[in-house]
């Protein structure tokens, strides 16, 4: 059995079957918690729709990073583990029970909300090849690689801002116009930019602005994955959690909402784009009041999919509600060069046909 090593030591937290002792884990299926051995269902304990929180400057008065990995004493065999950095559920590698920390030792904001699968296991060899299906320049055989995949279910965080916002704005902007100037053989049209200005306001409310705040997505990552439907959100519960792994935020809520204003002030300039008609933009200057600002710290499932092909590993990320991917693949030397070849030749055809038509 492992030490400690001075690491702090986290409450672990198991659930066990009332029948015969087993580990139960959460079934994304039936929504229930199901029975490994024994295949028992149980009703979760409550199922109440999460609120939001108000938001305030006082809301997060410092944020506490995680800092060093932790340690739990598994609950089920005894065993001394580590949580890695951030890391708030995972399997114990002895026995294979799923410890979950207990809430109170989570360090900073504790999740108020939790979005629990919908996607099982079972079901993601379809999803994997859908995705793969996207990567037209990824070789055949990764079709094939479907059931030596490594998987993990991880409930990954996200900061959800609800705000009202009103923004007044300045434009400069341009229409191109042309006239004909001179006269004979100096006759001659010519363009030109007919430049207007403008001030005008203009109020918007925001419903769930979501912003990741994981070390295993990116903002980028979350906008692909299709995002989640948050508004189906529920009470945090660990029993979702049971049998997956979660991650604990790495991004302040402070950081959060300042990077969620960002994404208000880019629809709110295309918003106030969108009244005009333009072809150059002088310049839009935007000054933004935000009020009535509520949050919610939510987990959100996703399935983090590794595959190996020549030596090399390649990591595919799917939505645990909608099964959407996002990731890299490898590209096929065979496909690439056919590609290639394609493009080559069409552009040989054109400059055939345009020396053909218009030189010859």
């Amino acid at each position: 059995m492992p030490e400690n090593d001075g690491k702090k030591e986290l409450k672990g937290k198991i659930y066990k079957c009332e029948n015969c002792g087993s580990i139960l884990v959460f079934d994304p299926e039936s929504q229930k918690l199901k029975c490994g051995h024994c295949a028992s269902l149980f009703d979760l304990q409550s199922i109440k729709k999460a609120m939001e929180l108000t938001y305030t400057s006082f809301s997060e008065k410092e944020y506490e990073p995680w800092g060093e990995a932790k340690s739990y004493k598994c609950r089920s065999c005894g065993a001394v583990v580590d949580f890695l950095e951030y890391e708030t559920a995972s399997k114990c590698s002895f026995c294979g029970a799923s410890n979950i920390a207990m809430i109170d030792d989570i360090p900073g904001l504790k999740p108020n909300a939790i979005l629990p699968f919908a996607i099982p296991r079972n079901k993601l060899e379809e999803y994997y090849a859908k995705w793969m299906k996207s990567k037209k320049m990824a070789p055949s055989k990764l079709k094939d690689l479907s059931r030596k995949m490594d998987t993990s279910g991880v409930y990954v965080p996200i900061f959800t801002f609800d705000t009202s916002t009103s923004s007044s704005y300045s434009i400069k902007y341009g229409i191109t116009r042309s006239k004909t100037v001179g006269s004979g053989k100096n006759r001659r049209v010519v363009t030109y930019t007919e430049w207007y200005y403008d001030t005008g306001f203009i109020n918007l409310d925001f419903d769930d602005i979501q912003i990741e705040a994981s070390q295993k997505i990116s903002q980028k990552d979350l906008s692909k994955l299709g995002y989640f439907d948050t508004e189906n959100s529920l009470e945090y519960n660990s029993q979702y959690i049971s049998g997956f792994n979660s991650e604990r935020y790495s991004k302040s809520l402070d950081d959060s909402w300042d990077d969620a204003k960002k994404e208000a002030d880019g629809t709110i300039r295309q918003r106030i784009l969108s009244r005009y008609h333009y072809d150059t933009l002088g310049y839009l200057n935007v000054s933004t009041n935000y009020s009535n600002i509520k949050y919610k710290y939510v987990l959100v499932p996703v399935w983090i999919i590794h595959y190996k092909y020549k030596k090399k590993i390649y990591p595919c990320i799917l939505n645990g509600r909608t099964g959407k991917g996002v990731g890299k693949a490898p590209v096929s030397p065979f496909k690439a060069t056919g590609l290639g070849l394609a493009i080559a030749a069409v552009c040989a055809f054109i400059i055939y046909m345009v020396y053909k038509y218009f030189i010859g």
